[in-house]
């Protein structure tokens, strides 16, 4: 995982940014999208959010719950999605999109460039997978210090 580890002997900083554990294969639907195509991408593809693109744009977000909520209505993403849902771009830093994720209760934030135009999703699963890899990566480090002192 890319991310810079800087610091002294006793203070590391490792900075991650959005870029390094986004998902940039992305499953996306449109307004007009019906609710059992969006259930049945989500089914097929394993996945919990779906963006919701027009005209090369993200306009909103659309979950399974939503999708669950909808229920045997006739409806589509464009009456069920979560309009201008807010965003992250590449760099912005973990932590921060780790905190928006946890005081709004976001399962997911899309991924934009300066235009608006989606080039990502980073989701709690990601973030999860991320934390897992600095953990891992800061304990061996510090097992490999202390076995080599130890000699």
């Amino acid at each position: 995982m890319p991310g810079a580890v800087t610091g002294g002997e006793d203070s590391n900083v490792i900075v991650i940014l959005v870029r390094d554990v986004m998902t940039r294969r992305l499953v996306t639907i449109a307004p007009e999208t019906s609710c059992d195509e969006a259930r049945r991408l989500m089914d097929e593809h394993g996945i919990r959010h779906l963006p919701v693109v027009a005209s090369g744009r993200l306009v909103g977000m659309v979950s399974d719950r939503d999708v669950r909520s909808a229920g045997a209505w006739d409806m589509v993403a464009g009456q069920i999605m979560t309009p201008e849902p807010v965003t992250v771009t590449p760099e912005t830093r973990v932590e921060h999109a780790a905190r928006l994720m946890l005081d709004a209760r976001f399962g997911s934030l899309p991924v934009t460039d300066v235009g608006h135009t989606l080039i990502g999703i980073v989701t709690y699963t990601d973030l999860l997978r991320a934390f897992v890899q600095v953990i891992e990566t800061v304990t061996l480090e510090r097992i490999a210090v202390d076995f080599s002192e130890a000699t």
